[in-house]
């Protein structure tokens, strides 16, 4: 295993609030059975089998990305938490293709090592260090946007109202072997909208896995998938960069959360892993991209060694 990987699975352990037996990032989250529909749009660009016209089952992990399961769903009445959604297409011919989204306009690290820097500045409960914080900042503008995008988060009624965005580039390869650089987000069919100060300070601490499963069991819970395209000279190496809003944009498809999956601990082995792309659908050049799969595949190797504690009281239907 590369040094770096190890080094910021350490970091992740001694700096952001990690349970043994959990996963290092995103450990507390629900799995559903989903149906995902591609958009006629999205064959034209892509080969990818999962794209190619028929419905695929799909499994879609919502999680909050605190390195603890134990943590808050809201910072405060005002401001919100880093959520996930991650997915994993069922395919055709027997395999899996895997991503995973967070609801931040950008990523807060363009390198491995800017990753640990910045888990390094973080205290033992995931809280930021102050002195280290601003010392990574100031010698660190370009993550400003990614650090805004988290500090501007407000407190979410529902994953159902939040949009999750890819933040790394990747390349569509067409029946012709042309490739374009996109980014993806899952948009809510429901509308993005936030809770008041008043309506969050009634939430209990924890409430977003218990909104969302009620919500399944009652109506349809959807996101739309869009590719935003790439122009000429637009960055794919830098996750920190967020490209222009005015690059083309296209429907690439739906997804429905269709109900609970049936045991969650046997979730627990499922590694959502950004780079599980298959034919048709190509990595970019984003560092991150490689580091964050190792670090996702550390994370599993250490925790399948662990004792996972029963839930608390308050996390009994996660």
């Amino acid at each position: 295993m590369d040094e770096p990987v190890q080094e910021a699975v350490t970091a992740m352990e001694e700096h952001t609030g990690v349970v043994k037996g959990y996963r290092r990032a995103h450990p507390r989250g629900l799995v559903f059975h989903a149906t995902f529909t591609p958009a006629p749009e999205a064959r034209a660009l892509t080969t990818a089998e999962h794209f190619q016209g028929s419905p695929v089952h799909a499994l879609v992990r919502l999680s909050n990305a605190a390195g603890s399961p134990h943590a808050p769903d809201r910072a405060s009445d005002r401001e919100g938490k880093v959520l996930g959604l991650a997915v994993r297409f069922d395919l055709a011919s027997g395999g899996h293709a895997t991503w995973a989204a967070a609801n931040i306009p950008a990523f807060v690290a363009r390198t491995p090592k800017e990753f640990i820097q910045l888990t390094r500045a973080q205290q033992p409960n995931g809280k930021p260090n102050p002195l280290r914080m601003l010392g990574y900042l100031l010698t660190h503008l370009h993550v400003l946007t990614g650090i805004k995008g988290i500090v501007g988060l407000k407190p979410t009624p529902s994953f159902a109202h939040c949009q999750f965005n890819g933040v790394h580039a990747y390349h569509l390869v067409d029946a012709q072997g042309q490739r374009r650089a996109f980014r993806y987000r899952w948009v809510p069919a429901a509308g993005a909208t936030t809770l008041s100060k008043e309506e969050a300070r009634q939430r209990p601490q924890q409430y977003l896995l218990d909104e969302v499963q009620e919500r399944v069991s009652r109506e349809r819970v959807t996101w739309n998938l869009v590719f935003q395209l790439a122009n000429p000279g637009d960055a794919t190496h830098d996750a920190t960069r967020p490209w222009p809003e005015d690059r083309q944009k296209v429907p690439a498809g739906q997804l429905v959360l269709d109900r609970l999956y049936e045991e969650q601990r046997e979730s627990e082995p499922l590694v959502f892993d950004p780079t599980g792309v298959v034919p048709g659908l190509e990595l970019s050049d984003d560092p991150l991209l490689q580091f964050r799969s190792k670090v996702y595949r550390e994370s599993h190797q250490r925790r399948s060694h662990e004792t996972k504690p029963e839930p608390k009281p308050t996390d009994m239907r996660q």
